[in-house]
């Protein structure tokens, strides 16, 4: 198991305990207590982020062969980009369709930003050390052209 892999674990092990604290909030109600709306969303919330770790755990440490950490990342990060960008708005089905369109968005970007600087470190090559100097360093307004010779 990789670096990746183990990051994983972690997330959703996080994800995880967040959703058993959030559901904690209701089995720990007594008759005097009171349910908000809130905790209702940090539940739906709580379960969406972790839907997407487990994704991932899933291909990584499935019961089918296990893929790589970073191609498991890539391929779930897609899936959630797929989803926020290719979501149809919920304009019937009331307040509570709406509020699990909006955990369900909320879940797929908490996802994407917890794994932005891994998947941009995934996705590009590493060889920094083979461009020219030159080539990454702006030119400035100062910086002139050698100046070429005229032929008469």
């Amino acid at each position: 198991m990789g670096r990746l892999e183990d990051l994983a674990l972690h997330y959703a092990t996080a994800a995880r305990r967040e959703l058993g604290e959030a559901l904690n909030r209701i089995a720990s109600l007594d008759d005097e207590g009171t349910l908000y709306d809130r905790d209702l969303g940090r539940i739906a919330y709580a379960y969406q982020r972790l839907t997407w770790w487990q994704q991932v755990t899933d291909l990584t440490h499935g019961r089918e062969e296990p893929i790589d950490g970073a191609i498991a990342l890539l391929a779930v990060r897609q899936r959630a980009q797929d989803l926020l960008i290719n979501a149809r708005p919920v304009h019937n089905g009331g307040l509570f369709a709406l509020a699990m369109a909006e955990s369900r968005r909320g879940g797929a970007r908490a996802f994407l930003d917890a794994t932005e600087k891994l998947a941009e470190a995934l996705a590009f090559p590493a060889d920094h050390d083979t461009r020219p100097a030159d080539a990454t360093r702006p030119t400035t307004t100062t910086e002139q052209a050698p100046p070429t010779e005229s032929r008469p």
